[in-house]
């Protein structure tokens, strides 16, 4: 009987591993609604969202290049303590609140090459090309 529990409980735990795994495919939406961690942002975004992760005081990918509609989504996975980030656009297109390890800001952008800076630290520097 022992064996038997042991055995289900490790094929639930497998079956809620595929359900989360599931949950994240490439072809699912991505951004604040479901949840983005850092652990989620290293992993291929949906068709509909671009990932930016802000670490080590730095935009990485420091440019990002996506289709029109597509979602920008930066999330500060800096460690615990570290100063927030912001993501503001030079041209005024939009401008996050300081975000705290853990916190994320999405915009869907216009057309065209967007350059951005951190206000908290502006030799922080990144690029969104919208074709």
């Amino acid at each position: 009987m022992t064996g038997f529990r042991v055995a289900g409980l490790a094929a639930g735990a497998l079956g809620a591993a595929l359900v989360a795994i599931a949950c994240f495919s490439e072809h699912e939406p991505s951004g604040p609604e479901t949840g983005l961690t850092c652990a989620r942002a290293v992993e291929p975004p949906g068709p509909d969202t671009a990932f930016v992760v802000i670490q080590g005081f730095a935009f990485q990918p420091a440019t990002v290049t996506v289709s029109a509609g597509v979602r920008v989504v930066w999330i500060n996975c800096e460690g615990s303590g570290t100063p927030g980030h912001t993501t503001t656009a030079t041209a005024g297109v939009w401008d996050s609140p300081t975000l705290q390890p853990g916190d994320e800001y999405s915009v869907v952008p216009a057309a065209g090459s967007w350059d951005y800076y951190c206000r908290v630290h502006p030799f922080m520097q990144g690029r969104v090309v919208v074709q």
